[in-house]
């Protein structure tokens, strides 16, 4: 009797009872490390002089978002003569260039550059306007993102008082489906989720991020560098697909002392992604990318993972990539288990109360954020509130998106977008048994010498 409970007990704390804690208490820490860090945030007061700013756009057929990004560094409540606009051109045919013609002719007590580098890549667009910039500061900004009007005043301001920043991202707010132009039930659940994905992402995970001094990825919609500090590593490549991911390790590395961060009140909105199969090809492309970065910088892959304060690459892998599994297994066990002999009732129960107990999750993440988000978005989670009951089905979503990943990174060179993506997950799981099938034959002749 004793051998069975413990055998019960083992079984449900490997698959079911570790990942909900894991989940639980990731949710509850970063509660707790915003809190007290909103606590303890002092007033930070205007500058005597507001230092100038070099803002970075790259481009690729971006006719239909151009004019938006740039009319919203025109209404910037920013010194336009302290700006420096350079729109980066990756080989567009789209007639891009007309409008930034237009925007560029109208006035604008700033400057506003064009460089064209025939196609490159994103990387390459990025290196070649941080070469031109001539300000102390560089902002990168996406070129179909929107910045709040206050973005680059509250970033400015912040590194203006403290000099030990080196760089810093700020809030990804994500647009409705309408203001996204985007029309359909799917579309709008998904921009609904991936608004309250995002503000949990920020809000509490990337400033629990920055008080624990272990800031993982600078978003690469928005961000704002000291310009010494990028400088003073190798800039962008395409080492990685995640560009963004693996400049924000070189910092970390290379500019001693220099401290990363995120300023919640500098805010970007986005669009929201169009479709499903967009959702994946974006969600395969962090995934492999954080795996990529990994790799580059393994030598940081400690073993505390216990380690609260700063980086902890092993942690971040742990909770990440391998809690991911169980997981993703739990969920297909489940049904299996009528099949040895326990009762449907049972396993229909059990995967209620996990489900209830992940709604709690988000309903606890949504209750934190809006103790400390402006009018808007409190706005917004009142009046979506029934998306809370579907954020658990989203997230099992993603995590299915995630694991395609790995695969893919695991049996795929770097590319950038993923293309196809339900067939490209099913190449990578046919190279990677094919792998397998090629190695067994070998290893069966080493185990006979």
């Amino acid at each position: 009797m004793k051998e069975r409970v413990l055998a019960l007990a083992i079984y449900w704390g490997v698959w079911l009872i570790l990942p909900v804690l894991v989940d639980g208490l990731s949710a509850l820490v970063q509660f707790i490390q915003v809190l007290f860090q909103r606590l303890r945030r002092r007033p930070v007061p205007d500058p005597e002089a507001w230092p100038g700013i070099s803002v970075i756009i790259p481009v690729y057929n971006g006719a239909h978002t151009l004019g938006l990004c740039l009319e919203s560094l025109r209404r910037q409540n920013y010194p336009q003569e302290r700006l420096e606009v350079i729109v980066v051109d990756n080989g567009s045919n789209d007639g891009t260039y007309a409008v930034f013609q237009e925007h560029a002719g109208r006035p604008f007590a700033g400057q506003m550059h064009w460089m064209s580098i025939a196609g490159r890549g994103k990387s390459y667009a990025l290196n070649a306007g941080i070469h031109a910039a001539s300000h102390p500061y560089i902002c990168t900004v996406d070129a179909d993102a929107v910045l709040h009007p206050d973005a680059l005043r509250h970033m400015a301001r912040h590194f203006e008082a403290d000099h030990s920043l080196a760089a810093a991202t700020g809030t990804v707010e994500v647009l409705t489906a309408a203001e996204s132009g985007l029309a359909g039930r799917i579309p709008e659940l998904i921009a609904e989720c991936e608004f309250h994905e995002y503000l949990a992402a920020f809000w509490l995970g990337r400033q629990g991020q920055a008080f624990s001094n272990s800031l993982y990825t600078l978003a690469g919609v928005f961000s704002f560098f000291r310009r010494r500090a990028l400088l003073d590593t190798p800039l962008y490549d395409k080492q990685t697909v995640s560009e963004d991911t693996k400049i924000t390790f070189d910092i970390r590395q290379r500019f001693g002392g220099g401290r990363l961060t995120c300023i919640p009140e500098a805010v970007v909105f986005v669009t929201s992604t169009p479709s499903l199969s967009a959702l994946y090809a974006q969600r395969v492309r962090w995934q492999r990318g954080e795996l990529e970065v990994a790799a580059v910088y393994q030598h940081l892959i400690d073993i505390n993972i216990l380690r609260l304060r700063d980086l902890s690459l092993g942690r971040i892998l742990l909770i990440d990539h391998t809690f991911l599994f169980p997981r993703l297994v739990w969920s297909f066990i489940f049904p299996a288990l009528c099949f040895f002999g326990y009762p449907l009732s049972l396993v229909m129960s059990a995967l209620g109360l996990i489900y209830l107990f992940y709604i709690g999750i988000a309903l606890l993440t949504d209750l934190s954020v809006y103790l400390m988000a402006p009018a808007r978005v409190r706005e917004r989670l009142r009046r979506d509130w029934w998306i809370i009951g579907i954020i658990p089905a989203y997230r099992f979503m993603i995590y299915v998106f995630r694991l395609a990943g790995s695969i893919i990174a695991l049996t795929e060179s770097p590319a950038w977008r993923v293309q196809n993506p339900i067939e490209e997950t099913a190449r990578a799981w046919r190279a990677m048994l094919t792998a397998l099938r090629r190695r067994a034959p070998r290893q069966e002749v080493s185990d006979g010498i």
